[in-house]
Protein backbone atom coordinates (compact mmCIF):
# COMPACT_ATOMS: atom_id res chain seq x y z
CA UNK A 1 0.00 0.00 0.00
CA UNK A 2 1.28 3.35 -0.87
CA UNK A 3 1.91 6.09 1.48
CA UNK A 4 0.90 9.41 0.73
CA UNK A 5 2.85 12.46 2.18
CA UNK A 6 0.79 14.69 4.80
CA UNK A 7 1.26 17.86 2.89
CA UNK A 8 -0.56 15.38 -0.21
CA UNK A 9 -3.13 14.82 2.00
CA UNK A 10 -3.78 18.31 3.15
CA UNK A 11 -3.89 19.37 -0.71
CA UNK A 12 -6.25 16.71 -1.13
CA UNK A 13 -8.91 17.22 2.00
CA UNK A 14 -8.52 20.94 0.84
CA UNK A 15 -10.29 20.10 -2.92
CA UNK A 16 -12.72 18.25 -1.30
CA UNK A 17 -15.60 19.72 -2.00
CA UNK A 18 -18.90 19.38 0.09
CA UNK A 19 -22.62 20.65 -0.31
CA UNK A 20 -23.94 23.34 1.82
CA UNK A 21 -26.12 21.04 3.64
CA UNK A 22 -22.70 18.50 4.57
CA UNK A 23 -21.16 21.61 5.29
CA UNK A 24 -23.35 23.18 8.00
CA UNK A 25 -23.45 19.98 9.49
CA UNK A 26 -19.84 19.76 9.72
CA UNK A 27 -19.87 23.24 11.06
CA UNK A 28 -22.17 21.91 13.87
CA UNK A 29 -20.14 18.87 14.89
CA UNK A 30 -16.98 21.51 15.18
CA UNK A 31 -16.52 21.86 19.23
CA UNK A 32 -16.00 25.27 20.44
CA UNK A 33 -14.72 26.00 23.27
CA UNK A 34 -14.69 29.54 24.06
CA UNK A 35 -18.35 31.20 25.34
CA UNK A 36 -19.83 33.48 22.93
CA UNK A 37 -22.75 36.03 24.23
CA UNK A 38 -25.59 35.64 22.38
CA UNK A 39 -26.32 37.79 19.03
CA UNK A 40 -29.53 39.73 19.47
CA UNK A 41 -29.47 40.22 15.72
CA UNK A 42 -27.34 37.38 13.56
CA UNK A 43 -28.27 38.39 10.26
CA UNK A 44 -27.70 41.90 10.81
CA UNK A 45 -24.45 40.91 12.85
CA UNK A 46 -23.22 38.96 9.30
CA UNK A 47 -23.84 42.31 7.50
CA UNK A 48 -22.21 44.50 9.60
CA UNK A 49 -18.78 42.10 10.37
CA UNK A 50 -18.95 41.60 6.35
CA UNK A 51 -18.56 45.28 5.94
CA UNK A 52 -16.55 46.30 8.63
CA UNK A 53 -13.62 44.02 6.61
CA UNK A 54 -14.78 43.04 3.28
CA UNK A 55 -11.69 42.22 2.27
CA UNK A 56 -11.04 39.60 5.42
CA UNK A 57 -11.13 35.88 4.47
CA UNK A 58 -13.24 35.09 7.24
CA UNK A 59 -16.55 37.99 5.63
CA UNK A 60 -16.03 36.76 2.43
CA UNK A 61 -16.57 32.84 3.81
CA UNK A 62 -19.55 34.53 5.63
CA UNK A 63 -21.34 36.47 2.76
CA UNK A 64 -20.72 32.42 0.96
CA UNK A 65 -22.23 31.34 4.04
CA UNK A 66 -25.65 33.82 3.74
CA UNK A 67 -25.92 32.73 0.81
CA UNK A 68 -25.79 29.25 1.19
CA UNK A 69 -28.50 29.64 3.77
CA UNK A 70 -30.64 31.03 0.89
CA UNK A 71 -29.81 29.44 -2.37
CA UNK A 72 -27.13 26.54 -1.40
CA UNK A 73 -23.57 26.32 -2.75
CA UNK A 74 -20.82 24.19 -2.32
CA UNK A 75 -17.65 24.86 -0.17
CA UNK A 76 -14.40 22.89 0.73
CA UNK A 77 -14.11 21.16 3.80
CA UNK A 78 -10.89 23.34 4.41
CA UNK A 79 -13.43 26.06 4.99
CA UNK A 80 -15.21 24.60 7.73
CA UNK A 81 -11.85 25.46 10.20
CA UNK A 82 -11.12 28.60 8.82
CA UNK A 83 -13.66 30.30 11.00
CA UNK A 84 -12.47 31.76 13.91
CA UNK A 85 -14.22 31.06 17.20
CA UNK A 86 -16.46 34.20 17.06
CA UNK A 87 -17.24 33.99 13.45
CA UNK A 88 -18.28 30.46 14.16
CA UNK A 89 -20.47 31.07 16.43
CA UNK A 90 -22.13 33.82 14.41
CA UNK A 91 -22.25 31.09 11.70
CA UNK A 92 -24.43 28.47 14.55
CA UNK A 93 -26.70 31.64 15.00
CA UNK A 94 -27.49 32.04 11.48
CA UNK A 95 -28.65 28.17 11.50
CA UNK A 96 -30.49 28.55 14.37
CA UNK A 97 -32.42 31.85 12.45
CA UNK A 98 -32.66 30.05 9.51
CA UNK A 99 -33.90 26.53 10.75
CA UNK A 100 -36.87 28.35 12.98
CA UNK A 101 -38.14 30.69 9.90
CA UNK A 102 -38.39 33.55 12.29
CA UNK A 103 -36.69 36.15 9.41
CA UNK A 104 -37.95 36.16 5.70
CA UNK A 105 -36.85 35.39 2.65
CA UNK A 106 -36.91 38.90 1.70
CA UNK A 107 -34.91 39.70 4.95
CA UNK A 108 -32.14 37.02 3.73
CA UNK A 109 -32.08 38.36 0.29
CA UNK A 110 -31.92 41.63 1.95
CA UNK A 111 -29.11 40.92 4.24
CA UNK A 112 -27.12 39.49 0.88
CA UNK A 113 -27.82 42.29 -1.17
CA UNK A 114 -26.39 44.05 1.86
CA UNK A 115 -23.18 42.93 2.34
CA UNK A 116 -22.67 42.40 -1.52
CA UNK A 117 -21.14 46.20 -2.42
CA UNK A 118 -18.47 45.59 0.27
CA UNK A 119 -17.25 42.22 -0.99
CA UNK A 120 -17.39 42.56 -4.43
Amino acid sequence: MEKQSAGARRMEQARDVMSAAEFFVLLRQAVRFREQPPFADPLQQAVDQINANPAFSQAQLLRRILVALVGGGDFRRAEATALDATTHALVMALLELRRTGVRTRKDWNDAIDAAAPASA
